[in-house]
């Protein structure tokens, strides 16, 4: 992986056969995208701090240093200030990329955006496969908008795709998304309903006080922990 960003000279390891830039020589004069940063090794962590402090990278079996110009956008779907307590990402780190902050809310929190892409992913979809799919029915656009979604966009478009290639008619319905009542509710056990429920109970708390964590920890009587646990599951 080291070898990835930073590039390697040739026979700085079995099959390196050549010299090869890494992601970062790539993005010179650019910018470089790191997603699920904290998935990220710590070790890794250490070497990208140094790239990120000195703007200065060196391949894998080499000495001499190269300099350069870059913007790092990075995303993750991890709380990382717990994982920093946790002692599984760096804080020093955390804080040379957290210069512009964007948060991103789950789908299921969206309101009507979730229509809107489901539309948007339909019409790809019925496009490229060459499908007859041109809407969704009244009952699928309901139960869209009623599931919650823990798979974010990649869920969406994965049911819209198995939908539109299996789909016989125009209309998309519920039982084309795996989203008919009787299939989301099949073989649920108490727990699983319990666990449901308190999941969009917190979430509607949350979205009432326009994403603030602690307040809501507050006003629900929970360990913060508990609404980091959940927001990791959305």
């Amino acid at each position: 992986m080291e070898s990835e960003f930073f590039g390697h000279v040739k026979g700085a390891f079995t099959g390196a056969e050549a010299t090869r830039p890494g992601k970062f020589q790539a993005a010179d004069k650019g910018t470089i995208f790191l997603d699920e940063i904290g998935e990220m090794p710590m070790a890794l962590q250490v070497k990208i701090l140094r790239v990120l402090q000195e703007h200065q990278v060196v391949k894998v079996g080499a000495t001499k240093t190269e300099t350069l110009d870059i913007r790092v956008l990075a995303a993750t779907n991890r709380n990382l200030e717990e994982e920093i307590r946790r002692g599984a990402f760096r804080e020093d780190l955390y804080y040379r990329l957290n210069v512009i902050h964007i948060e991103l809310p789950a789908l299921r929190e969206r309101g009507d955006d979730v229509l809107l892409l489901a539309r948007y992913l339909l019409q790809r979809y019925a496009d490229e496969f060459g499908s007859a799919a041109k809407g969704f029915s009244p009952g699928a656009m309901a139960a869209i908008r009623r599931h919650s979604w823990p798979g974010n966009v990649r869920e969406l478009e994965n049911r819209i795709k198995k939908a539109v290639i299996l789909c016989d008619g125009s209309m998309v319905g519920p039982d084309d998304l795996d989203l008919g009542e009787e299939t989301a509710r099949k073989g649920e056990t108490l727990a699983e309903a319990r666990e449901r429920f308190q999941r969009q109970y917190i979430l509607d708390a949350l979205e009432k006080n326009g994403g603030n964590r602690v307040q809501t920890a507050e006003e629900l009587d929970v360990d913060p922990r508990t609404i980091y646990r959940y927001l990791e599951k959305a």
